[in-house]
Parts: C-alpha cells; structure tokens; sequence
C-alpha cells in the first residue's frame, strides 16, 4: 500500500512533465504563425524555380569624397544569404546569385564597414538593383553620404563607357523602384 502511495504523485508529475513539453512544441505567438512560415518556404522554393539564376562576381567602387570601404555585404534577391566581404577593389569570384532576366523589385540590404579611428563602424541601407538586359558582375557603387548604388553590367569594368555608372560620377542616379 506504501508503494503505490509513492507511485501516484510520480505518475502525476510524469503525465504533467508531458502535457507541458508537448504544449512547447507547438507555440505560435499569434494563431496561424506557422502555417505562415511554411507559406513562405514554400513560395521562396517555387520562386528559385521559375527564376533562372545565375552566379556571378561582385566588385565594389568608390566614387570620389567617399572614405575607403574595408568589407562590404550584399543580401542576395529572394534569398536571405549575404555575399560578399572583399574590400574595394577586388573581385568576389562568382560568389553571388543573381536572376539572369531583372525582375522588378529586387531590393536589397547593402552592408559595409567604415572604420573611424579604428573602430569598426557598419552602415546599412536598402537599395534597389537597377534594371539590367544581361547579367554580369555585380558592382556596388558606394558615394558620399552613403548612398549606394547596385548595378549588374556585362562589362568588364566600370571604366567602360558603356557601364551604367561612369567611375568619376560624384552623385548617385535616381533611385529605382
């Protein structure tokens, strides 16, 4: 009889250890939260696939009364990864995936480190990337009071007269939307 005393408020404890661990595993802050979630998994999977993509190199420029820039990061369109990190004047081999056809709305966070005396201070804007026929490279134009400026360009540098953004530009074209 002593024993199954004890045996009650084990089992007890044990039944109510599980309602409250099953309770946790199915937590939504508002009702309907992951059904959401699982929407939007599943609209990025369908938009890699109708997007055609392509890798490409990143480059980032600085234009004139710009400080320099030591890394920079730019979030891929439909995609939550970064790419990036070169300082200005390097290339980034193939490191970012980009629609071979621009699509309307490709607004991106652009990300990158400044330092003022020594420590690092990040900046971050959104901009759109400007419309484009032909994927290339992906070049970050940075101008003062950091504006930003993406721009993908076939051409080789942006020394070329036919790249969207001359080099010796001292102010940013309009922002597209």
């Amino acid at each position: 009889m002593l024993r199954r005393k004890n045996l009650l408020p084990r089992a007890l404890l044990m039944i109510f250890t599980l309602f409250t661990i099953s309770a946790c595993s199915s937590y939504e802050r508002f009702p309907g939260q992951n059904q959401i979630a699982e929407y939007k998994v599943r609209a990025a999977d369908e938009l890699e696939k109708e997007i055609p993509m392509l890798g490409v190199s990143m480059m980032c420029i600085e234009h004139p009364n710009t400080s320099y820039i030591y890394s920079y990061y730019i979030k891929e369109p439909f995609s939550s990864r970064m790419a990036g990190g070169g300082s200005c004047g390097g290339l980034v081999a193939g490191g970012y995936d980009l629609p071979r056809k621009w699509q309307p709305g490709m607004k991106v966070k652009v990300r990158w480190n400044r330092p003022i005396k020594g420590k690092d201070n990040w900046i971050e804007k959104y901009t759109t990337i400007m419309p484009y026929e032909k994927a290339g490279t992906l070049y970050v134009h940075f101008f003062e009071n950091d504006q930003v400026r993406v721009v993908s360009s076939p051409y080789d540098r942006p020394s070329s007269p036919d790249h969207p953004i001359p080099r010796n530009a001292i102010t940013p074209p309009p922002e597209v939307e």
